[in-house]
């Protein structure tokens, strides 16, 4: 038992008392609030306009504030990009006077990131260059005389205004491919329009057609 004291609805303010130390506030009857050996008890949920600096004490986690949130899944969220880049393809340059990077499906990215690591031809000097598979080529930069002496090419393409940044750079028979010299003259920039997000297919040569014979290019997708 506890001294209650009840604001009843019929007989007005009733007063009940003992010898428990605790103290229950009722309404009609019905107690909403109280007071313990160890502090106030009962249901705060009304409560308002607390001020939050007066609420930082006190023991946490508790049934109210677990320590951990449960886990929530994100599986009907929509309209939610994941960023980042996506490898979409890897063609090998070890072989034939053209390369081909199909089945590509480019309409949800915004960019591509062209890699071409250590790409090499048999013999020759000539310009390296893209298209859209059937369509018109566009320069992308030099290769070298041998095929000791590749390029490493870093090219940028945004797939809704054709615009290209190139970033090409070899290394000469002297250096390492951890230590390049870039390629005079050859970083720019430039537009290829035929490369867009309808494109399914791009073709890799070389000016003078010759051989490849060593590398790979890396095509990343940007969203």
């Amino acid at each position: 038992m506890a001294t209650t004291i009840n604001a009843d609805t019929s007989a007005g303010l009733s007063l009940t008392s003992d010898t428990s130390g605790e103290i229950a506030f009722q309404s009609a009857g019905v107690t909403k609030a109280g007071v313990n050996t160890t502090g106030l008890t009962g249901d705060a949920s009304q409560l308002t306009a607390l001020n939050a600096a007066n609420l930082s004490s006190g023991t946490l986690p508790d049934a109210r504030f677990p320590a951990t949130l449960p886990a929530v899944s994100g599986a009907n969220l929509t309209g939610i990009s994941s960023g980042g880049m996506t490898l979409l393809s890897t063609v090998a340059t070890t072989s034939g006077t053209e390369v081909v990077a199909g089945s590509l499906t480019l309409t949800s990215y915004q960019s591509l990131m062209i890699y071409a690591s250590d790409v090499g031809v048999t013999a020759g000097a000539s310009l390296f260059r893209w298209k859209e598979t059937g369509g018109t080529y566009s320069t992308i930069a030099y290769t070298n005389t041998t095929s000791s002496v590749p390029v490493y090419t870093v090219l940028n393409h945004n797939l809704i205004t054709g615009v290209t940044g190139i970033n090409p750079n070899s290394y000469t028979a002297t250096n390492t491919a951890a230590n390049q010299t870039l390629t005079a003259g050859s970083a720019g920039s430039g537009t290829n329009t035929g490369i867009d997000q309808a494109t399914t297919s791009i073709t890799f040569s070389t000016v003078a057609g010759q051989t490849f014979n060593r590398g790979q290019i890396l095509i990343y997708g940007l969203k």
